[in-house]
């Protein structure tokens, strides 16, 4: 799942037309990666966006924002964006009961 999913995204970042339906509407947002940004790519660059959301009650991830972005300007911030759009995560457990928190999570893409 990982890897098809991965391999989804850097088709949606380069451009190229992904398999699914349910992916393509998720990763209409994305804006390509510029083609002289890709030929200048290489198999050992290495992108890495760390993100602060909030983890709701009910375990569904909400208001991501990029703190830092490794490379910006390629479109990684972007995506990982994305990426957390329809996440979720255990829910935090405080007094017995489920509690919204603040979380922070690195997202790393490699071509």
């Amino acid at each position: 799942m990982t890897l098809t999913f991965t391999l989804n995204l850097m088709a949606a970042l380069l451009g190229a037309p992904t398999a699914s339906p349910a992916r393509e509407t998720m990763l209409a947002a994305v804006t390509p990666v510029e083609p002289a940004i890709v030929q200048a790519l290489s198999a050992d660059d290495h992108f890495t966006v760390r993100l602060r959301c909030t983890a709701l009650a009910s375990g569904r991830v909400a208001d991501c924002v990029v703190l830092e972005e490794s490379r910006p300007d390629y479109g990684f911030g972007q995506a990982a964006l994305v990426l957390m759009r329809d996440a979720e995560v255990p829910p935090v457990i405080k007094g017995g009961r489920p509690v919204e928190t603040m979380f922070e999570r690195t997202i790393d893409f490699t071509p």
